[in-house]
């Protein structure tokens, strides 16, 4: 087990076999729900127009995991079918959870 630098970027393990080990930190975490919470209001906003979200859905897709957002898309759409909102405990106001607010 060694460490390699590819690139200028740091890899652990035997290159080219291993991949990097995605970033699950809190701070990644709380980037990506809150960029999924501002590409969900916009969608809600426009009526799921995806053209007026698009710079937000760079943001949401580049800061969450593929199986994140792949759960996260499902949820929602789950939601729609049921006639419900998407309600995240990271926002604030009427449509906010009681859970605490992320920073």
């Amino acid at each position: 087990f060694r460490v390699l630098w590819e690139w200028g970027v740091r890899r652990e393990g035997m290159w080219p076999f291993t991949k990097p080990k995605p970033d699950v930190s809190a701070p990644s975490r709380i980037e990506c729900y809150n960029n999924r919470d501002f590409y969900f209001e916009c969608l809600d906003k426009n009526g799921d127009d995806s053209e007026k979200c698009k710079a937000l859905e760079g943001k949401y897709h580049g800061t969450c995991m593929k199986p994140w957002v792949k759960y996260f898309d499902l949820q929602r759409k789950r939601l729609k079918v049921q006639g419900k909102d998407w309600v995240s405990p990271n926002m604030e106001g009427e449509r906010g959870s009681s859970t605490p607010v992320r920073a």
